[in-house]
């Protein structure tokens, strides 16, 4: 079950920068002004940055431990 969490890690933390991305790209948010685009693309960068930060200190700890 810990090998499929850490895997289900990577996958969202992934998720978070290509939906960052995608939110930049696509035609399909032009409706929303480009700084609102900016500001929720930032967002999505930022908090998959800090879940992989988590994710870096967490397998460093448990790699400490053993």
């Amino acid at each position: 079950m810990q090998k499929f969490s850490k895997y289900f890690s990577w996958f969202v933390i992934t998720l978070y920068f290509l939906l960052g991305i995608y939110v930049l790209v696509s035609q399909r948010f032009q409706y929303l002004s480009k700084e609102v685009k900016y500001v929720f693309a930032i967002f999505l960068f930022l908090y998959g940055s800090f879940r992989l930060a988590r994710l870096w200190s967490k397998n460093r700890d448990q790699n400490n431990e053993q």
